[in-house]
């Protein structure tokens, strides 16, 4: 690999141009985004902070947890 796609920021210019070349804002095309961090590890960590910067509901994140720790109904008391 060359050496200019070890920079952060010229890896994120590239995801930006790729972002526009899908015809979606913001990385909307999230799939692509999911397969650009397992790809290269220079990669992984500038497209999984885009993909989680775009987290608009907390379930994601919670499917992280361990399977014990999910509540499905919670009752307040």
């Amino acid at each position: 690999m060359h050496h200019a796609l070890e920079i952060e920021e010229i890896i994120l210019n590239i995801f930006d141009h790729c972002d526009y070349m899908s015809g979606v804002q913001r990385w909307r095309d999230k799939p692509t985004l999911a397969s650009l961090a397992r790809t290269r590890r220079a990669f992984k960590e500038p497209a999984l902070n885009l993909l989680w910067e775009e987290l608009r509901i907390l379930t994601p994140l919670a499917r992280c947890l361990p399977e014990a720790s999910h509540f499905k109904n919670h009752e307040a008391r």
